[in-house]
This record gives structure tokens, C-alpha cells and sequence, in this order.
């Protein structure tokens, strides 16, 4: 186990982040408590799924670290609206010092530099994710999307990917070999999809920090639920340690 800071708190990874989603707060709040009763480290709350954004902060827990996503249509979310709306939620966010932000690297640049600001004023990690839907590119050009993030002054890389076939698997996996001790932040890293899907348990082998799972309704395409992937971390460790 190694320890991440993480906004004001230290993390014990790597760790299951229970994604959660749903269309009003009595669903995330049930999303919430499914992902803490199988095990999750932390939550990702996934605001951009509410048909209502009013009171969202209600979902916030004083006891639980929580990434706060207001995840645009562009990167596979359901936010529909102006980006400089999106981006005022991710700052209010900031201002309840949640715990960490997931601020998409194709956000405006004048924007995405405003979040960044903001987190290192408010000692809020800011988590900065690339997606790309198709496929996943060759390990050289994830390499610099990964550069690009850091450059960009992210804490944490998230780079997501979808694989199509078991080649597509097999690419991710050398990205993450090839991007250890080549960038200065940790780096989250993924295939979505069935042939994707090894992808995401091999990850903390590689030093992923984090790994995110569903707690309920899938915010992704092969993602696993919480207690999968628990279970799995859980002999992981085991094995680690000898036992």
C-alpha cells in the first residue's frame, strides 16, 4: 500500500473509486452507500447524470474522499450545457473543498486554467482526464496527451481509452509500462470496453493509484462493480505480501 495525497486527506492506494450516477440525489445517495458498504476508498460523483443540478452539494460527505466529474457529451457525459456553467459547478466544488476535480483536458484553456488555479489555492487535488471513444492510439502518442496533462499542472493524469479488440488491450498495457518514471504526476490509465476490460485489473499493477468501478448503473463500457473489483485488490495484495 502506498499513500497519495489527496486534497486535504492522505489515500491508502490503490483504491476502488465507486462511480456514481443517477438522475436525482435519492439515486446518487443510494449509488453513494452501495459503493461505501462493498468497499470503496472513495466516490466519484458523476453530477453531469442529475436532470437537476439544484442542491447537488447535499451529496457531499464530510467522512468520504469524493471526485467531483461534471463530465461534457464530447467525453462520453450527459452535461448538455454552456462549458462556462459546467465549469462553475466544478468550482463551487472547489469551494466546499471537496476532495479532488476531474477537469477534462479539452476544457477552454482559459477555463481549465481557472479550475487549476482554484484547486492549488483551495489545496484541492485536480485530476485532468483525455478520453477518446474510438481507440486507443500507439503507447508514443498517449505518452504525449500524458505530457501535455502534466504541462498542463495537473496532480493526477487520467487517460482513457476504448479498446476494440485484445490489440487495442495490449496497447494500453504498453503505454502504462512505457509512462512509468517518464511523467513526475500519477497516472490513471484504462481501456474501456468487453476487450478492454483486463486492462482495468492489470492497472494497479502498474501503479495506477486508482481504479474505478461501478456502484450501481455503469458509467462506462466494461467497467466492473465495486465489489468485483475489491475482491480482486483484496488477493492482489495477499499475493503481494506472500500470503
Amino acid at each position: 500500500m502506498r499513500q497519495l495525497k489527496f486534497g486535504r486527506r492522505e489515500l491508502r492506494t490503490p483504491a476502488v473509486c465507486g462511480s456514481v450516477i443517477g438522475k436525482n440525489l435519492g439515486e446518487m445517495r443510494t449509488g453513494v452507500a452501495r459503493a461505501v458498504k462493498q468497499g470503496a476508498g472513495l466516490v466519484e460523483l458523476r453530477i453531469d447524470g442529475l436532470q437537476s443540478k439544484v442542491r447537488w452539494e447535499k451529496l457531499l460527505r464530510k467522512d468520504l474522499p469524493i471526485i467531483l466529474t461534471n463530465r461534457p457529451e464530447r467525453e462520453g457525459g450527459s452535461f448538455k450545457g454552456k462549458e462556462e456553467d459546467r465549469v462553475e459547478l466544478l468550482l463551487k466544488g472547489i469551494g466546499r473543498r471537496v476532495s479532488c476535480i476531474d477537469i477534462e483536458f479539452s476544457t477552454p484553456k482559459k477555463l481549465r486554467e481557472h479550475v487549476v488555479s482554484e484547486t492549488k489555492k483551495s489545496g484541492v487535488t485536480v485530476l485532468m482526464s483525455h478520453h477518446d471513444f474510438s481507440t486507443t492510439p500507439p503507447a508514443e502518442a498517449l505518452m504525449e496527451v500524458t505530457k501535455k496533462l502534466e504541462g498542463a499542472g495537473c496532480d493526477l493524469a487520467k487517460i482513457v481509452t476504448f479498446a476494440k479488440n485484445s490489440s487495442d488491450g495490449l496497447r494500453m498495457l504498453d503505454f502504462f509500462v512505457q509512462v512509468q518514471g517518464k511523467v513526475s504526476v500519477p497516472v490513471v490509465a484504462f481501456a474501456m470496453g468487453n476487450a478492454g476490460r483486463i486492462t482495468r485489473f492489470v492497472a494497479p499493477i502498474f501503479g495506477s493509484p486508482i481504479v474505478y468501478a461501478a456502484a450501481g448503473e455503469k458509467t462506462a463500457p466494461g467497467q466492473p462493480d465495486v465489489a468485483t473489483m475489491k475482491q480482486w485488490l483484496r488477493e492482489l495484495m495477499l499475493k503481494e505480501v506472500g500470503c
